[in-house]
């Protein structure tokens, strides 16, 4: 009944004449739109306000429509697609309201995206185009934003200012930005483990790399592992086994040594994203923290 549904929808939608007279129904189709989206539809809501879009002369209607379009993609979690239809509404100049809340919501939809530096465009304008009343949502997502473009200077001057705008409290923010500049300089001052020096250690001495990386026992494991490949070609040519040494116990050194070359930068990589993951995280949690604080 459910897909029945959707192609009902998707029909009328298709078939609509020029001729219908839009004006006299956009109150029904929004109410009918809106009630798919109350109950859960949100596939089925998305195409109705598509509809309202499409036939709407009216540029605030197509707006609204359009946003209310946009919320019913976020909550199927397609902010890509969010995004992409919400840039149609870019160029409205009518109601400032309604010009912020595409802005907001553009923004937005492009950070979950993974288009920060969009979201970081749409936010300056807001700021920029308007003077509106301060919102812990503009600069919460301002906050994640700065982080995920690793803006610091910025993204503390964000906090600061979202201090500012909603509390007096001096001694909490200050204890705020003490955590930030701790955590940003555990960041910035902490030798990252390269894949290039990781390797290169492995080059001259096999299971250094895995060491350097963090790894010890993978450095153990590679380092005896083309020991004793050298251990079983030695053994085997003393015993005038000279090609079964060559191929099995020279083979296995070569194949331990090179593929240890490969692991030890691998490793380091794997370091480098874990600790970079760690220190998002805990940046992403100090911000939560502080939109927690201040919306109390």
């Amino acid at each position: 009944m459910k897909w029945n549904n959707v192609f009902y929808l998707i029909c009328t939608f298709l078939c609509v004449t020029p001729l219908t007279n839009v004006t006299g129904c956009e109150a029904g189709s929004m109410a009918k739109a809106d009630l798919l989206f109350a109950e859960g539809n949100y596939f089925e809501a998305a195409i109705a306000y598509e509809r309202i879009i499409f036939l709407s002369e009216s540029p605030e209607v197509r707006v609204r429509a359009n946003l209310t379009k946009a919320e019913a993609l976020k909550q199927s979690g397609m902010f890509d697609k969010a995004r992409k239809d919400l840039q149609r509404s870019l160029s409205y100049r009518g109601n400032d309201s309604l010009r912020l809340e595409v802005l907001y919501q553009f923004a937005f939809c492009s950070y979950m995206a993974g288009h920060s530096a969009e979201a970081r465009s749409a936010l300056l304008q807001v700021s920029h185009l308007f003077d509106p009343e301060p919102q812990h949502r503009l600069y919460l997502l301002e906050s994640l934003v700065l982080a995920d473009l690793e803006q610091w200077d910025e993204l503390r001057s964000s906090l600061m200012s979202w201090f500012m705008a909603f509390s007096q409290d001096v001694p909490a923010m200050e204890a705020v930005l003490t955590e930030y500049d701790q955590l940003l300089k555990h960041k910035l001052f902490r030798e990252d483990r390269t894949a290039e020096r990781a390797r290169l250690w492995s080059t001259f001495i096999p299971g250094s790399g895995q060491l350097y990386a963090g790894e010890a026992s993978w450095g153990i494991l590679n380092a005896f592992s083309q020991l004793a490949g050298l251990g079983g070609f030695a053994l085997m040519a003393a015993n005038g086994y000279w090609i079964a040494g060559s191929v099995i116990g020279l083979g296995a050194f070569q194949s331990f040594y090179f593929g240890g070359i490969k692991q030890a930068g691998e490793l380091a990589d794997a370091a480098n994203k874990s600790r970079l993951d760690e220190f998002q995280t805990a940046l992403n949690d100090l911000i939560l923290e502080v939109a927690t604080m201040l919306s109390n």
